[in-house]
Formats: structure tokens, sequence, C-alpha cells
């Protein structure tokens, strides 16, 4: 798989894709550049959609007020994106507060929308169903809940029923360590091709203001997929690959000054490599409109954030088929060794001191280098030159460096 992939609330596309047939030229552009990346439409807007005409009449319920019909033209444009992007594409199906019917018109408008394949993922983090109200959403749950896990299965089975034998991604969990004794079982249950868990290292749905630029850049936000290497365990058990579906640098849509600074392309770049080296394919980004979103677009225009620019690059850097490990021996940094991509071999850099460290690397020509930092808005791209056998290169403190040897 593509190592960096996207997850976009269903408002939020409906609202990128505009007013015409198509697509504005910008958005086709930015996912051609970005891989094309995998694109998911999911998030909380997923246990909130309804197909376009399926909505008659005065709502009965506050819940069915807030229900969000697609645009009638919705599919129709979504077709015209990923045909030109050969995007391969996941739908998110409302389990919580859909019916079959919804799901069946759903499945056969994103059949027919899909241009480099499709599957389907059934509800959004189903350990947050048994909570009482939205309110809680941002809660923590401190208890493994088995009868979230029978109420999500069950409504599954119907599901299912109805939607025959597509392809699944799942289970979607918001907090997989309180499913971690039940995930075998519901992987058993639920047949995906693909088991999806999301994961955000930092949080400002209680605080806003707890996360920093100074806890994005520490060892414990990169090394959070480290955390859920158990989830990979149990799904290669199962015969089946796992991804972090759902993830991002603050939950509750990121924080402004931290989450859209340059700081956090650092932190993309270590997460989705430790990600890889935990076992996970795959890292999908989450945009919602909030300032985690590694780009925006205004009306014919995308703006690009500092994430996008690095995921930009790590699809560029670890291509399908590439492989990589990390290299021992390296004082002051840690390096991550990449081979089989058409560069040629790399070698990643990253320092997480506040301390600029100096490397010499046994090179007889010139090599490219790139590099991102907390205080750089977008990467910096230079040689390094050789002398008597050898090339230094100085890598920033709380900083990438990325040294292709060709």
């Amino acid at each position: 798989m593509p190592p960096v992939g996207l997850s976009i609330e269903y408002p939020l596309i409906a609202n990128y894709l505009g007013t015409g047939p198509c697509p504005p030229p910008a958005l086709v552009a930015e996912l051609l550049k970005l891989g094309p990346a995998p694109l998911a439409l999911s998030g909380v807007s997923q246990d909130l959609t309804a197909p376009n005409g399926a909505l008659t009449g005065s709502p009965s319920s506050w819940e069915a007020a807030t229900l969000y019909p697609l645009p009638v033209n919705f599919w129709t444009q979504l077709h015209c994106l990923l045909a030109a992007t050969k995007a391969p594409l996941t739908v998110g199906i409302n389990l919580r507060s859909g019916q079959a019917s919804w799901a069946t018109q759903l499945l056969a408008a994103a059949q027919t929308a899909a241009a480099n394949g499709v599957d389907f993922s059934l509800g959004n983090e189903p350990d947050l169903y048994v909570l009482p109200n939205y309110s809680s959403l941002g809660k923590p749950v401190t208890i493994e809940n088995v009868a979230a896990v029978t109420l999500y299965l069950k409504l599954v089975s119907s599901l299912r029923q109805a939607l025959g034998g597509v392809r699944v991604v799942g289970p979607e969990l918001a907090g997989p360590r309180h499913w971690r004794r039940q995930l075998p079982r519901v992987i058993s249950e639920l047949h995906p091709q693909t088991v999806g868990v999301h994961l955000y290292p930092l949080s400002s749905c209680q605080n806003p203001g707890s996360p920093t630029v100074r806890k994005l850049l520490s060892p414990r936000a990169a090394d959070a997929p480290r955390s859920l290497a158990w989830v990979v365990g149990i799904a290669n058990a199962g015969g089946v690959p796992a991804i972090i579906s759902e993830a991002n640098s603050v939950a509750c849509g990121g924080t402004s000054g931290v989450s859209d600074s340059p700081a956090a392309a650092v932190w993309a770049v270590r997460f989705v490599i430790n990600a890889l080296k935990s076992g996970f394919r795959e890292v999908r980004f989450h945009l919602s409109g909030g300032p985690y979103d590694p780009f925006i677009v205004a009306g014919a225009e995308v703006i690009a954030r500092p994430l996008e620019r690095a995921l930009t690059a790590l699809n560029r850097w670890l291509p399908v088929g590439a492989s990589l490990r990390t290299l021992a021996g390296v004082k002051g940094v840690l390096a991550t060794v990449v081979t089989g991509a058409p560069a040629g071999r790399r070698v990643i850099f990253d320092n997480e001191q506040g301390k600029a460290q100096t490397l010499a690397l046994p090179a007889s020509h010139p090599l490219a280098a790139e590099a991102y930092g907390p205080s750089q808005a977008g990467p910096q791209i230079f040689r390094l030159p050789a002398r008597a056998g050898r090339v230094k290169i100085r890598v920033p403190g709380n900083s990438v460096v990325t040294v292709t040897f060709g």
C-alpha cells in the first residue's frame, strides 16, 4: 500500500468538489501530487450521512435533525475526481443511525463512482456507540465494554445481509486498547479485508490549550504507533493487513499554531515511519475542516500546509514495493534505510534532540538531501559535496533529513 492516505469527512469533500460537473482542477492536481493517496470518506459524519432523497418531511427527533443528506450530484462529481486521479476509494457506511436501504443505495452509488477499486467501512468508532450522548465523544473510555462489541457486531450482521460480500475496512476503533481482548472476535465476525484503527497522539477535546509544539515533537508523539503493534499481531493472526485508518496530530480537529505549524511535518514523518516499522501498512490522515488538515480548498485554489508537504514527501520516499529498516550504530540520531525505491537507496535521519548533530557518510560523489524542521514552512533541498570519499551532513535539532544515494 502507499504509506500515506487521506480520510475526509463527507460534508467537507462535498464542499471541496464545488458546484460544477467535475471538481476544481487544483483538487485533482493535489491528489495526484500526493501519490495519488487512497481516499476514504469517513469520520464522525459517516454515521450521520444519508443518501440523497432519503430524508423527507420534518425530522422526528434531534438525532434525525443532525443527519446530513448527500448532494444530488455528489457521486457524479466524485467519479470525475477518481477517474482523473486513479485514487482507491473507501466509503464509510452509516451504521449507527442509518438503515439497510441507505446502505444499499450508498453501495450502488459508490461502486459506480469508483475508478480504481472500492471498499467499505461499516460504522465509525463503534467503541463509543454506548456513550449516552454526543458530548461524551471526546471523553476517554475507561473499561472494555463487551456490550459495545455485541451491539456493533449485531448492527454489522444486519447490514452485511443487505450489502453482501463487499470488501470491508474496520472496525475503526477510537481506543483500540479497550477492545483488545475482543478484537479477535470482532475480526472473525466482521470478516474485514483490512483491519483499521484510529490513533491520535495528542488531544484538545477537553483542554484546547493542552497540545503544544514541544509535545508534538516529543518521542511519545512520534512513537505512538508502537503502542498499537499488538493490533498488527492480531490482524496478522487473522490473515489480514492492518492500517491506521484515521490519524492526525491532535484529536478533535487539531490545535491552531501546533497542527498547522512546520512541526507537524516533522511529526508526520516520524509517526508514519514508526507505524510502518510497527507493521502497519498505511496511515490515513484525517481532514475535518480544522487546523490539522494537510490542505484546504478555497474556491478554485488549494492552500497547502506544512503537513501536506511531509505527506507528499513520504509517498515519494516510500513508494509501493520499497522496504525500510533501522540502521544501528549512528550516533545521536535515528536512522532508517529505505531500499527498493526507483530513485535509489535513501537514509532518513531523525534528530529528536534539541542540539544539532553532524554526521560523516561514505560517498564518492555529491548527495541530494531534503530537510524538514520545526521553523521552516517547507522542505529545504540541497546537495552535499563529497570530499576525500566522505560527505558531511548536519542534522538540526528536532529535524528530519533525508539523503538519497542514487
